[in-house]
């Protein structure tokens, strides 16, 4: 009888562990989630950098120019809304680099997180209903990074168009001022 209680529980422990429990849907999920990193990597990688530095630079120049000491105290107050409008500019654009560099940070961490949890379920440290929470937890923390991400480009695109408006408004009076600058050098 203690035999074939013991047959009966190994063969139960048996069958058991070797049920292989689907875990391919979930699996799914881990690479469809890493697969929202990347495109939001990529979507930050679209915002040129490059003319972001470019529009720093030429936003303190300009702001220079507007300080000049051989303009009068009218031709100052006239420049003065311009002058305002670099600020902003120039502003909005150096706190954009601080929030891309965090937002790359972010999107490193949630891959790792993805990762860790993709591993931890193929290890079965987890099981299907911690999953499930964990990733809920993930979703929901791409998707606040995704409205970052749309805020960052609408705001690059924003900020870009006024400061090419601005540079083609004020064309004219920047040579006049390059003019005076360059007098004074």
């Amino acid at each position: 009888m203690l035999k074939n209680t013991f047959y009966i529980f190994i063969s139960a422990l048996l069958l058991s562990s070797c049920q292989e429990i689907n875990i391919n849907k979930e699996v799914n999920y881990t690479l469809l989630l890493d697969s929202l990193v990347l495109h939001q990597k990529e979507l930050l990688e679209e915002i040129d950098t490059a003319k972001i530095n470019e529009y720093l630079q030429k936003s303190a120049e300009r702001l220079a120019l507007f300080e000049l000491e051989d303009l009068s105290d009218f031709q100052k107050q006239w420049l003065h809304h311009e002058k305002i409008a670099y600020q902003k500019i120039a502003f909005s654009f150096s706190e954009f680099n601080k929030k891309t560099d965090h937002l790359k940070i972010e999107l490193g961490f949630s891959k790792k997180q993805i990762i860790a949890l993709k591993d931890d379920l193929v290890h079965r440290h987890l099981t299907k209903k911690q999953f499930a929470t964990y990733l809920m937890e993930e979703q929901k923390a791409l998707g606040k990074l995704n409205v970052i991400t749309e805020n960052l480009r609408s705001t690059f695109h924003k900020n870009a168009s006024k400061f090419d408006s601005l540079e083609s408004k004020l064309q004219g009076i920047f040579i006049q001022l390059n003019a005076i600058k360059s007098s004074h050098d």
